[in-house]
């Protein structure tokens, strides 16, 4: 009986292993903006914990590469830049896939007391990319974004 218990006990532990494992495995979508024909290739911030961790602890991030907060709801935004060592730009898009609102180099924090940004509109996603990026490439509100989330 303590043998069948412990059985079944095991194999429920490594299916909620697994099932932590692929759920939080991050996944990828490409990001294209019409308007100056880039695109960026992001990864997906789907989950409670992806959204959580975001870009912390990430020391390099390629020019052309992001990651892609996707929320359940449309609303206010906030983000904040603990324990990241990158400027960032935040891009903060729709539910239509138009960009309402840019925070263009969003400073780094590594102390205990980070200060955070809440967005001024309504956004249902938001982009990270590189400090610099929107600058660059032009990227102002009201342009449009194209993606699929599968």
């Amino acid at each position: 009986m303590k043998k069948n218990i412990m059985i079944i006990l095991t194999i429920f532990l490594i299916i909620i292993f697994l099932s932590i494992y692929f759920v939080s495995k991050n996944k990828k979508t490409e990001i294209f903006f019409p308007k100056q024909n880039i695109k960026i290739e992001a990864q997906l911030a789907q989950t409670i914990l992806q959204q959580t961790k975001g870009l912390m602890n990430v020391k390099n991030l390629p020019e052309n590469q992001g990651m892609l907060f996707v929320f359940l709801d449309e609303s206010r935004k906030s983000f904040w830049m603990k324990n990241t060592y990158i400027p960032l730009d935040l891009i903060f898009i729709s539910r239509d896939k138009k960009i309402v609102e840019i925070k263009e180099n969003f400073e780094p924090c590594q102390q205990k007391n980070c200060p955070s940004y809440t967005s001024q509109k309504k956004a249902k996603y938001v982009l990270e990319v590189n400090g610099g990026f929107c600058q660059k490439h032009q990227i102002k509100e009201g342009d449009e974004v194209r993606f699929e989330i599968k």
